[in-house]
């Protein structure tokens, strides 16, 4: 079961950025786009090279990995260009008062 945690507050990740957190051991990047907040691990599922040393288009909702240029989506994590076919791993993302709260697995 997934526990809602406090990763940071709302204006840490201003809309049309990324930023990268660790949360429970985990690495995670949190991207804002179109009034929306979306999170996914901090990994290429290609060369687990770290996605937040990429780019984010918020246009499209998609990061890019700096390594390969793979490109995911950041609301479902389906990879959307070669070398990658698998997708990375996303998070359910809360926004509480003025906290951003993530879903870890195992809390």
């Amino acid at each position: 079961m997934a526990e809602f945690i406090r990763v940071a507050g709302v204006a840490e990740v201003p809309p049309g950025t990324m930023r990268a957190f660790t949360v429970a051991g985990r690495r995670i990047v949190v991207c804002a786009a179109a009034g929306a907040f979306y999170a996914v691990e901090d990994l290429c599922s290609h060369d687990d090279a770290e996605l937040s040393a990429g780019f984010f288009e918020p246009d499209d909702w998609c990061i890019e990995c700096p390594l390969h240029g793979a490109r995911f989506d950041v609301r479902s994590g389906r990879a959307l260009s070669l070398p990658a076919f698998r997708p990375i791993v996303t998070f359910a993302v809360r926004v509480v008062d003025d906290s951003l709260l993530v879903a870890l697995p195992g809390g």
